[in-house]
């Protein structure tokens, strides 16, 4: 402890507060209700192929793109820039590490998932925001077994910021069609908030999906539940 705040202590003389620098458009720091603290916070970033557009039908028309245009993508990029601005405003004491998921569990950084990392750590930071630039959206999202490996890890989060656009798509088992009804989504979601042990707080960070209905009172309760934050940000932010 006494070397971490050693660390912490140098960096502020040589580079400020921040170990990662991103300021956005506009100098743009503020988002109020988001608590940063933590000695182990988790950011789950969505990786499924809604987050390549708002709309379904534009959805589907980036989905038959080259891998390069879906990285391109306008709202993934957002999305990115969503996670830059969490990992720059952790506080440098904390370890992290930034998982995204869609029907799979990728880790941006180490060997495992089960890994932590010092936020002071420059070197850790920026080879987890090169690996999350590799990411390429794709598939559906299943929120049931990315939860169920952030309880597994050890130590535990004890904060975990979730970025994404809406309820998953699958549970534990995947659907026979290739589509699936709000019903089903909220059911799965419910699933998946029950996975969540007790005492670690969820900040959800939402952007825009065409015809998900349920998501923003969803999310609105897995933060009263847990005691965390629910944020739908302006468009302009970050």
């Amino acid at each position: 402890k006494l070397e971490s705040q050693k660390k912490a202590l140098e960096l502020t003389d040589v580079g400020g507060t921040k170990a990662y620098e991103f300021t956005g458009d506009g100098q743009r720091q503020y988002l109020t209700g988001l608590k940063l603290g933590g000695e182990n916070v988790l950011i789950l970033l969505d990786s499924s192929a809604s987050m390549l557009d708002e709309s379904i039908v534009n959805i589907i028309r980036r989905r038959n793109m080259s891998e390069a245009s879906k990285v391109a993508a306008p709202k993934w990029q957002r999305a990115l820039s969503i996670t830059q601005w969490v990992v720059a405003n952790l506080p440098i004491t904390s370890d992290f590490q930034l998982l995204t998921f869609n029907t799979d569990i990728s880790h941006a950084l180490g060997e495992d998932v089960n890994e932590w990392h010092e936020v002071s750590d420059r070197v850790a930071l920026a080879q987890a925001i090169a690996g999350m630039e590799k990411v390429v959206p794709e598939n559906g999202t299943n929120m049931v077994s990315v939860f169920r490996a952030a309880m597994e890890m050890q130590p535990r989060p004890d904060n975990i910021f979730l970025i994404t656009d809406g309820l998953p798509t699958q549970g534990d088992k995947t659907p026979k069609s290739g589509t699936i009804s709000g019903n089903a989504r909220l059911s799965a979601f419910n699933k998946a908030m029950n996975v969540i042990l007790p005492g670690i707080p969820v900040n959800t960070i939402l952007l825009p999906l065409e015809g998900d209905t349920y998501a923003a009172a969803a999310f609105w309760r897995l933060a009263i539940a847990t005691k965390g934050a629910f944020i739908t940000p302006a468009r302009d932010w970050p």
